[in-house]
């Protein structure tokens, strides 16, 4: 069993280590983080910490992903407890005061949790106070009989009006109206004897049932609520961006091997067809009549020839196909195509998706990367869908033209045979990879269904004066 924890600013690593020994401890998670893990059924994910403004926050269905697959998942005091609070009826396991006060509705917003921290060179070294704290902390204070009921709630409402980044004991004394001077007296000096950090404690509790193997935390079970709809194209994209395999010391995504996939492998022109005229027929891919079946389906709901003013998915020189070739195409052109963003494995057809084919186009993107990262000049500002690494726009599609046995300006459809929703989607995928093609030319991909190697694209052609 492989235990994965994510923490930072709520207890040092260092601890973690002393209570759950062999953990493998994590930074503060974010969106995307748990879907590079490499965890299976039987393993538990223990989230303590989470970034939220820095990174985009740890999204719940990525969290519903390792519950469906049988992954125990727990949290405490802070992001842990905020994200347990709010899918503990699916089966992620919450622990602690902290959990407890989002799940009951004592405690609603985000901001109570949020600290501001240092980098983790410093250990995350907090240099706020999270609300819940304090809130905590005056909780206490009314069971000592420092307080009453009114001053807390009256300390409470001071510390909430702070903004969370300058949340601390000392600024609520700071900013503490004359009338609430005695109160704010009498809760510090108390606190300053008997201290309390309700985040540090939830987080150990955390960390020793984890230790001990207590029965609450347990994978999702029938008493829980299933997990339905979970797979969805957001979901495939974030798994895609992010799940993937570090090769030579270069991380590979899914998503890069799939765009290696999708451009440079010979086949893929007549297995994507086969695989999107098979998904509308019901068919296997493999199926001899596939296309048949896929125009007998057209026919059936009127899709019998082009209108008058023909197809958008068909090119001007295209227009003289006949009728049952113009459906076929139109079809594999209008339902298998998609955006950079939404590029997928599953989008790559099952017969090109085998460990061989996964292994050699993993191999390529992270020479292609080191490459860019190492010989090619970079252009100024970032990268953004449509925009440019290295080449210019002209010099990818002169490059993949030339690949592809095909006319610059019939370079849109050779695309939409491959996947790719449009011009814009193509370059993003493929602009990584020209200075690979320069260089080196086509890979020899595995052929598919069998061992010997696919012929490169188009030879020694493919590379760049």
């Amino acid at each position: 069993m492989t235990d994965v924890v994510f923490i930072g600013p709520s207890l040092p690593a260092a601890e973690v280590g002393r209570l759950l020994p062999d953990a493998v401890v994590l930074p503060p998670v974010a969106h995307g983080d748990l879907l590079r893990l490499d965890v299976a059924a039987g393993d538990r994910v223990l989230i303590v910490d989470g970034f939220f403004l820095q990174h985009p926050p740890v999204r719940h269905r990525e969290l519903l992903d390792l519950l469906d697959r049988g992954v125990t998942v727990a949290g405490a005091a802070s992001m842990g407890a905020l994200r347990a609070a709010e899918l503990w009826p699916f089966g992620m396991r919450g622990v602690g005061e902290v959990f407890r006060l989002y799940r009951d509705g004592v405690v609603t917003g985000d901001d109570e949790v949020a600290v501001v921290h240092g980098p983790a060179e410093e250990g995350h070294r907090t240099l706020s106070e999270p609300l819940v704290n304090i809130r905590v902390a005056l909780r206490r204070a009314v069971a000592a009989g420092v307080l009453d009921a009114a001053e807390a709630a009256m300390l409470l409402e001071l510390g909430r009006a702070l903004p969370f980044r300058r949340r601390s004991y000392r600024a609520l004394e700071r900013t503490a109206p004359p009338e609430a001077a005695d109160a704010v007296d009498r809760f510090l000096t108390w606190h300053r004897r008997d201290p309390g950090d309700a985040k540090g404690a939830d987080a150990r509790l955390l960390l020793t049932m984890a230790a001990r193997n207590a029965p609450e935390l347990c994978p999702a079970h029938a008493g829980d609520q299933p997990i339905d709809n979970l797979h969805t194209r957001f979901l495939d994209s974030w798994r895609a961006r992010f799940a993937g395999a570090s090769v030579g010391g270069q991380w590979v995504s899914d998503r890069d091997a799939a765009a290696v996939l999708m451009l440079l492998h010979p086949e893929v022109p007549t297995w994507h067809r086969r695989g999107v005229l098979a998904g509308l027929a019901g068919v296997d891919p493999a199926d001899p009549t596939v296309q048949d079946r896929a125009h007998e389906v057209a026919r059936r709901r009127g899709l019998t020839a082009a209108p008058p003013g023909g197809w958008d998915w068909l090119t001007d020189a295209e227009r003289g196909l006949d009728d049952r070739e113009a459906v076929l195409r139109t079809l594999v052109r209008a339902f298998g195509t998609t955006p950079h963003r939404s590029l997928a494995l599953w989008m790559v057809a099952a017969p090109l998706r085998t460990p061989a084919l996964l292994a050699a186009a993993r191999q390529v993107a992270a020479t292609a990367a080191a490459l860019n990262e190492t010989l090619v000049p970079r252009t100024a500002g970032d990268r953004r869908p449509g925009g440019r690494l290295h080449f210019r726009t002209e010099v990818v599609d002169a490059h993949f033209a030339r690949l592809w046995g095909c006319a610059v300006d019939g370079l849109e459809a050779a695309a939409w045979d491959r996947g790719f929703v449009d011009l814009a989607a193509f370059r993003y995928a493929a602009e990584p990879l020209v200075a690979y093609v320069k260089a080196f030319g086509a890979p020899a991909l595995p052929a598919v269904g069998g061992d010997t190697r696919a012929k490169s694209l188009a030879g020694s052609a493919a590379r760049a004066g």
